[in-house]
């Protein structure tokens, strides 16, 4: 049963990340799980249930060694990763998780708190570094979106990291001339 149940959950994943919580049933998350709708209600497992248990974690933090000069392109390369195989998205999923919640100002509040705040932190950990992390969350979200929900760019691995990546990195470069 253990590995039904992460069966469905990796299903949910990726069903969620590419289509958001109202575009998802049961029985598409059990038919891309290879398991039946049934196994899934026996499991006791609800769609909001798993809507929660499959939001993937907060970005990775990127470890404070390194270099900071290619920071832009490592947060490019890490999500072109994760499409490349077929991970969940957690840029793209904090986007859905705002535009699904009923709460969507306590969402976004939570976007801030944890996604955010890790990039200020990335950043040099000071209160004039938010616009530029703004910046770059919203640069990840919409390549999140493009590369994910409207498949852009499926075949152009290393130019996207490179163009895109860069874009990124002039942003952490510049940080410190952010409005206040």
């Amino acid at each position: 049963m253990t590995d039904s149940r992460e069966a469905i959950l990796a299903a949910a994943r990726r069903l969620f990340a590419q289509r958001g919580y109202p575009g998802v049933t049961i029985r598409q998350i059990a038919a891309e799980a290879g398991v039946s709708p049934a196994l899934v209600m026996k499991l006791g497992i609800s769609k909001q249930r798993l809507y929660a248990d499959a939001t993937p974690p907060d970005p990775r933090p990127l470890d404070p060694d390194w270099p900071q000069d290619r920071v832009g392109r490592e947060l490019v390369r890490r999500l072109v990763d994760r499409r490349d195989g077929q991970a969940a998205e957690p840029w793209l999923q904090a986007l859905m998780g705002v535009l699904d919640s009923p709460r969507p100002a306590d969402a976004r509040r939570q976007f801030r708190d944890h996604y955010v705040a890790t990039l200020v932190r990335r950043l040099g950990d000071d209160p004039a570094h938010e616009s530029a992390a703004e910046l770059m969350a919203s640069m990840l979200v919409g390549l999140a979106a493009g590369v994910r929900a409207l498949g852009l760019l499926e075949s152009e691995r290393d130019w996207i990291i490179e163009r895109y990546g860069a874009m990124i990195q002039s942003l952490i470069d510049d940080a410190g001339s952010a409005p206040d």
